[in-house]
């Protein structure tokens, strides 16, 4: 197992590391359909991006092997996710003294009946890099992924949500 372990962590270094310029965050997963899915559908989370994910950087690899320990236990599919620095710096900006947060604005859709008050949204599938298979460290990767890719609908979705904000105020 060890062995295995070692190879995983290797690979998804050798993953991470390759793209510069981008945050990192991971999610695992139980199932390859699920995996999959993500990969074509884009991610689905509640709240902010950041309460089902872990940002990691390729310059700490302790935090890499304390990820892969800790959230082993979630399924044997880890999913790559990495955004821009200049996209996520963007609409931080944009949305600073909200309690917006930039993952809302890079949702694809949005459904405001999540549960309690956090909606459940979906990052938009271009941003999926692929998912690493835990056991055999096979890396599957998303021939769409592009992480610098801003589409209409960020615009759309920041317009909706200043627009909401303004109304309350």
């Amino acid at each position: 197992m060890f062995l295995l372990d070692t190879q995983y962590l290797t690979k998804l270094y050798e993953v991470i590391s390759e793209t510069e310029n981008v945050l990192t965050f991971l999610h695992n997963t139980r199932s390859k359909q699920i995996a999959e899915e993500i990969l074509k559908q884009g991610f689905e989370f509640q709240g902010y991006l950041d309460y089902t994910t872990d940002m990691v950087s390729a310059k700490d690899p302790i935090g890499i092997k304390y990820f892969s320990q800790i959230r082993k236990a979630y399924g044997n599919y880890t999913i790559i996710i990495q955004i821009s620095k200049e996209i996520i710096e963007s609409y931080t900006q944009k949305i600073a003294h909200t309690d917006i947060h930039f993952s809302e604005v890079l949702a694809i859709n949005t459904d405001e009946e999540g549960i309690g008050e956090d909606a459940i949204h979906c990052l938009a599938p271009h941003f999926i890099k692929g998912y690493l298979n835990v056991k055999t460290a096979k890396f599957i990767s998303n021939e769409n992924f592009n992480p610098s890719l801003k589409i209409e609908v960020f615009e759309e979705n920041m317009k909706k949500i200043l627009g909401q904000l303004s109304h309350k105020e």
